[in-house]
């Protein structure tokens, strides 16, 4: 048997992806989200989502949108001169110390441990955690934390197991922009027909301001119209597919 994980990444970065993550989880076949500690909508996001019942996610680790959660001046590796993180990974890796990072992601943990949700696993905006300079880091807080990390492929998910923490047998990144259809998420589920399967996700009801800060905007309700799809809910039951969330990880 196949136990899917479906997770929607970048809840909290902006109110119309709050409201798509929600109605994913809530509607569809979503089953664990990840949250975005250092933006302006966290604390809307936590509100939104305890509403509807939701009272554990996952933590999206992030070095690459908006503003550390610590003073720039103890974190400053991180940032350009305006004191933002640098938005692209393969620009931003080569400045980062990794005292700083360590610094950062802890804080991130820290902030997430008082908003009173329980922890999930982590995971990471732009796949940062995956490079080689930066995974080491996120193993080891993922150790202190006792939770499931996301891997990203095969050496990622070797080190992680190496390391004794829970991850899943495999990964799939491919329900996004052209691939974000229904009949691409069918086909991605039947590729593995036992063992746990993550199919990474970005859900949401795209508002002006994802529009400003994302190039990935518009895909992203084409591919909550086929999370929630009726077509994909009968799908899954045929298939005797068993929908998990990280928690049902064991390392």
């Amino acid at each position: 048997m196949l136990n899917l994980i479906i997770n929607a990444d970048d809840l909290g970065l902006t109110p119309g992806c709050i409201e798509g993550v929600i109605q994913a989880m809530t509607r569809g076949i979503v089953t664990d989200t990840s949250l975005m500690v250092n933006t302006g909508y966290t604390g809307e996001a936590v509100k939104k989502i305890k509403k509807h019942g939701i009272s554990r996610v996952g933590l999206h680790l992030n070095l690459t949108f908006g503003q550390p959660v610590l003073p720039v001046s103890e974190v400053p590796s991180l940032v350009d001169v305006n004191g933002r993180f640098r938005r692209r990974v393969a620009e931003a890796v080569p400045f980062m110390n990794p005292a700083d990072v360590k610094r950062e992601l802890s804080a991130q943990a820290e902030k997430f441990l008082t908003l009173g949700l329980g922890l999930t696993h982590l995971d990471s905006h732009h796949h940062v955690h995956t490079h080689g300079k930066i995974l080491p880091i996120v193993v080891e807080l993922a150790q202190q934390l006792g939770v499931p990390l996301r891997q990203g492929n095969e050496t990622v998910r070797g080190n992680i197991k190496k390391a004794g923490i829970a991850t899943t047998d495999s990964i799939s990144l491919k329900f996004y922009e052209q691939g974000a259809t229904l009949n691409n998420l069918k086909k991605i589920i039947q590729t593995q027909p036992d063992g746990t399967l993550e199919i990474m996700c970005h859900p949401a009801k795209p508002d002006p301001l994802l529009y400003e800060i994302s190039s990935y905007n518009h895909w992203r309700e084409n591919e909550l119209a086929a999370l929630t799809s009726q077509a994909i809910k009968d799908f899954i039951k045929q298939n005797g597919v068993r929908l998990v969330g990280f928690d049902a990880l064991q390392a």
